[in-house]
């Protein structure tokens, strides 16, 4: 079993493993993403990072790992986290630090440019 190491945008590292999408996957608790092969075949590209507290009930049927094969997505990732702390902050961290396509904008600047981008106005209400 091969491993991949992301930096966050703390500068941390977060550690994980690499598994095909038809491995047994444990029924605990972990940040997991749907990853291509990096360029050049080094490394990896996440394009979807999440969460969940079961991870083999959650990727039983996963809604999102069709749309992710079809952006090139071979494996799944997995860094295990028992506290649901931890495990958020590592999706935080990754996501700011990764912004994996299918995660979609993650700051208000992102979102206004998409939004300019197809010509609609984002209004934002409290």
């Amino acid at each position: 079993m091969s491993e991949a190491i992301f930096r966050g945008v703390s500068g941390r590292l977060h550690r994980f493993t690499v598994h095909r999408p038809d491995a047994h996957f444990a029924s605990a608790p972990a940040v997991y993403c749907f990853a291509r092969p990096g360029p050049g075949g080094r490394g990896w590209t996440p394009l979807f990072l999440s969460r969940t507290g079961d991870l083999s009930k959650r990727l039983a049927a996963h809604e999102q790992w069709p749309e992710a094969q079809l952006l090139g997505a071979t494996h799944i990732l997995v860094c295990d986290h028992d506290e649901r702390d931890a495990r958020e902050y590592v999706e935080s961290d990754l996501a700011q630090a990764l912004k994996p396509v299918m995660n979609g904008p993650f700051f208000e600047a992102e979102l206004v440019q998409a939004a300019e981008g197809a010509g609609v106005r984002l209004v934002w209400a409290a």
